[in-house]
């Protein structure tokens, strides 16, 4: 190892000095204050472990310039940036044992800031504080800067011009954005946000490393500061919104006053140079950061997803919204698809047609597979996916379209469903068709989750639309034929049931559709309102039957579950089912060792009336146990 002089802060106590001393082991060769070094008389294999302040290691390495010196870094309570940026260990004692370890110094990169050297970093852009963390002294200092940073992710945030030249190799390249501010480093593993999604830079790869945040609404900046703040993932991959360049060096312009920070001071200008010192500073870094950073980091520009041109100045004109809209040339080719499927064609009738038909013959049949292959078949996602758009952005044309071409659908739907009820010699409530005459408060979140996926779909062009068309047809074909099964059957309830669930269905797609789209940014809330306000009303409306049936659900199931399995005096009860509910009608089967007689009856009815707490009409079903097998009577 080389010589080694402790260069200490010239305003150290002596007692403080002679404690330090106290934990290096081995002593070093010399101790000199700052004001007693001699850069001119420095030994060749001499090596200066300072424990300074980082206005004092400016000025030490200021007086370097030109000399190449070896630098070891001890921590001091006002070294605070040097410290951060080269991973010097709080603990005095293990960062001297660091540097006794350490077989060399190595040369580093050091960036600077119009020519100003910058131990830690360059942070461009007052808001980027919101995301811009180094780490806490103890962990309760750590969760209460977390918290404090969370709700500083709430307030109003405007993004700034920015105009960025870089090198991309041997080529300059520049980018017009507007952005949240940019963060600058010399090596990553010396940031928090960097650490953590970038792998490595590299100690003397010869660039800077630059992050620039632009985005485009708070609901996604929230997402981005959660995950950093609480749930940090290593090398993870950057969000759509933050852009990467690594490059030799960059000019950050702007056509108003930029707001920066270098080391934690602020400043401000209208032009921000950044580059390497063109002195190689040999300065040993902390364990961490050398045992990380033994490769060079990655030679790659991520800017294509930043906000150019007529997004950039659609973000400029005012605070981030909390939710992004879309650009025009975004949403003009989803608009001229919803308006296509709007419109009434005979692919869609001869598809409506079908669709219905088979799902009439899998109700019949009981069949589920066949069922769920009709909602397959089924077109009717494209006219309430754009129904919710045109009520969305209250445009008529739109909504008159979408509403004859769903009436129409659901006018051959109920024609084919009814005559295969009238051809068909059966007329029996099996499972398939009564899940469907009895909707209640659990179909509406099907219909919303179907809405909300179909919305979702479409707005994005990677995901299939036939999954998206399976979620929201599985709520209204099958209704639809069940509800032309009971006009063919002369049964109000059937149909009134079918056409219920048909209602919420139709009404929890098209709102929650009409959310969805809102949330992606597809139309400003002002314009939205009004459509928004009458799809609730609507739902509220069809809300209230809804919650009658699931409350009536709820007091048949409580009612099955205060008898099912319970021991009555006369025996067990078992497969109880609730009939009718008012009055209330059960169906009960017991099983008893013995015979028992009318008296015995009425006393069962008795005793299951005071289990449920009311009075009721019982259908018995009696199983008596005379040693194999058991034999069973009806009363």
């Amino acid at each position: 190892m080389k010589k080694i002089t402790f260069v200490y802060d010239p305003e150290i106590s002596s007692e403080k000095l002679d404690e330090l001393l106290e934990m290096m082991d081995p002593k070093p060769d010399k101790k000199l204050s700052l004001d007693q070094v001699s850069i001119e008389n420095l030994g060749q294999n001499e090596c200066f472990a300072c424990s300074l302040s980082d206005i004092q290691l400016h000025q030490l390495l200021d007086q370097a310039k030109d000399k190449e010196i070896n630098v070891a870094l001890l921590p001091h309570p006002e070294m605070i940036q040097a410290k951060k940026g080269f991973g010097i260990n709080t603990n005095f004692k293990t960062a001297w044992q660091e540097i006794q370890e350490a077989e060399e110094i190595p040369e580093i990169d050091l960036m600077q800031v119009n020519e100003e050297l910058a131990f830690n970093s360059l942070v461009v852009g007052t808001s980027l504080g919101i995301l811009y963390s180094n780490g806490a002294a103890n962990f309760f200092d750590g969760v209460k800067t977390r918290f404090s940073q969370l709700l500083n992710l709430f307030r109003r945030v405007k993004l700034k011009p920015y105009t960025i030249t870089y090198k991309n190799g041997e080529e300059e390249s520049k980018i017009d954005i507007a952005a949240m501010g940019v963060l600058a480093v010399a090596h990553c593993e010396s940031n928090l946000i960097f650490r953590r999604v970038i792998e490595q830079s590299g100690l003397d790869d010869g660039r800077i490393h630059l992050l620039i945040l632009a985005p485009k609404s708070l609901f996604s900046l929230i997402q981005f500061g959660l995950q950093n703040l609480f749930f940090p993932i290593k090398g993870g991959t950057l969000p759509r919104f933050v852009g990467y360049i690594s490059t030799s060096e960059a000019c950050i312009t702007s056509t108003e006053t930029i707001k920066f920070a270098v080391d934690g001071k602020e400043k401000e200008k209208q032009e921000i140079k950044i580059s390497l010192t063109e002195e190689r500073v040999k300065i040993l870094p902390g364990a961490s950061i050398q045992e990380k950073e033994t490769t060079e980091g990655p030679r790659s520009i991520n800017v294509s997803r930043l906000p150019t041109g007529r997004l950039k100045e659609e973000l400029l004109h005012s605070y981030l919204p909390w939710v992004r809209h879309a650009t025009a040339e975004e949403f003009k080719d989803l608009f001229t698809l919803l308006r296509t499927n709007s419109q009434t064609s005979s692919t869609y009738l001869v598809l409506m047609a079908l669709s219905t038909m088979i799902a009439s013959f899998g109700l019949f049949g009981d069949s589920a597979p066949v069922v769920i292959g009709a909602m397959i078949l089924a077109p009717l996602m494209g006219p309430i996916i754009s129904l919710a758009m045109g009520m969305l952005r209250q445009d008529g044309l739109l909504i008159k379209n979408s509403l004859i071409t769903i009436f129409w659908g659901s006018i051959v739907g109920l024609f084919f469903s009814i005559m295969i009820s009238l051809i068909t010699p059966l007329e029996v409530l099996n499972d398939q068709i009564l899940a469907r005459i009895r909707p209640n408060l659990l179909d509406l979140g099907i219909a919303i989750a179907s809405g909300i996926a179909g919305a979702y779909a479409y707005s994005k062009e990677e995901i299939s639309k036939t999954l998206a068309g399976v979620a929201i047809s599985v709520a209204l074909v099958p209704p639809l034929a069940v509800a032309g099964i009971g006009i063919g059957w002369m049964d109000k309830e059937v149909f009134g049931g079918a056409m219920l669930l048909l209602g919420t269905n139709l009404a929890g797609i098209t709102m929650a559709a009409a959310l969805t789209f809102l949330l992606l940014g597809f139309s400003p809330f002002r314009l939205a309102k009004r459509g928004l306000l009458i799809s609730l009303g609507i739902l509220a409306a069809i809300a209230l039957p809804l919650g009658l049936s699931f409350n009536k659900m709820v007091n048949e199931t409580s009612i099955i579950q205060d008898l099912s399995g319970k021991e009555i005096p006369h025996g067990l009860l078992r497969e109880v089912k609730v009939v009718q509910m008012e009055p209330l009608k059960l169906s009960v089967t017991i099983l008893s060792e013995n015979a028992l007689d009318a008296n015995d009856f009425k006393e069962i009815k008795a005793e299951i009336e005071e289990k449920i707490g009311r009075t009721a009409s019982i259908e018995l079903t009696l199983g008596v146990q005379l040693g194999e097998p058991i034999t069973k009577a009806k009363e």
